[in-house]
């Protein structure tokens, strides 16, 4: 494995785009930083030290999620659950993801906390959520963004005397 590391980060893209590798040799691939002034398209999860280190750590989680890249190497699941973990995470990356992903499987103590919030007092968003835990699974799915903006009730129609 060490080999890998030799390689130009373009190979190591190309050879993951092109070749049907093993998971491990994928998960190397993506592991391995690409010197700071290349692009190799190859979307790397970092922790929040290596975050930290970034100047913008907000954006490169947005990268993360807006990568088409995602989804050939790592698994849509694998870089919503790193955006979801992150200290660096802002609500607008939160309402990015799948709410059944953001409620079930990533930091759901997050999400719930801040449906929670969302709802306060009000009765009327007590009851839309209640509604709208009930996932059609069959049906398409939505962002949490979604789900929370599903909460306010629908503005009353005009009157018109």
């Amino acid at each position: 494995m060490g080999v890998l590391g030799g390689l130009h980060p373009a190979v190591l893209a190309w050879t993951a785009e092109k070749a049907d590798g093993p998971d491990w040799f994928l998960a190397a691939a993506a592991a391995i930083p690409v010197p700071e002034d290349e692009d190799d398209g190859v979307v790397r999860l970092v922790d929040d030290d290596e975050l930290g280190k970034h100047p913008g750590p907000a954006a490169v989680l947005q990268s993360w999620l807006d990568s088409p890249a995602t989804g050939e190497i790592l698994s849509r699941s694998e870089v919503y659950c790193a955006v979801a973990k992150s200290r660096y995470r802002t609500l607008e990356h939160l309402r990015q993801i799948p709410a059944d992903e953001a409620l079930a499987n990533h930091e759901p103590d997050v999400a719930l906390t801040i449906l929670l919030d969302r709802c306060g007092r009000s009765t009327d968003r007590w009851e839309a959520l209640a509604g709208a835990m009930t996932f059609d699974y069959d049906g398409e799915k939505i962002t949490f963004g979604e789900l929370r903006d599903s909460l306010d009730p629908t503005p009353a129609e005009a009157q018109t005397s």
